[in-house]
């Protein structure tokens, strides 16, 4: 039997409506070698899997859009991810995550709204 060995997934950051904030993403992801993507507003339903270009995922189509502004993070180490995080502190963008193989499937749309549920229950857990 033959073992699959899968690619690595390429080092990116992908933005979802971060506005202005995207040319300081651009520079740290830049001065890191790391590919910044921005995400059409209109492409909040097609799965971060797609949108990080992973093989076997296809385009969904439609267009659909969603509120809040989020970070995602693909192919990066845990310390290379600390230093990436680091570079990008002084751009406040709340919403952050990484596409793992049990949210790759998941829309941006579903994204954001788990993060902003996980943000408000942290939120409230501090009262």
């Amino acid at each position: 039997m033959k073992s699959r060995v899968m690619p690595k997934a390429p080092e990116l950051i992908l933005s979802y409506n971060i506005g202005d904030k995207a040319a300081l993403v651009s520079a740290a992801a830049e001065s890191l070698g790391i590919q910044h993507i921005e995400i059409p507003l209109d492409k909040a339903g097609e799965s971060l899997g797609y949108l990080a270009g992973y093989i076997g995922f296809l385009e969904k189509g439609g267009s659909l859009t969603a509120e809040g502004e989020c970070l995602i993070f693909s192919g990066i180490s845990s310390a290379r991810l600390n230093t990436v995080l680091q570079r990008i502190r002084a751009v406040d963008i709340p919403l952050k995550a990484i596409i793992t193989s049990h949210n790759q499937n998941k829309s941006v749309q579903w994204l954001i709204t788990e993060l902003e549920k996980e943000r408000a229950a942290i939120e409230k857990a501090k009262v």
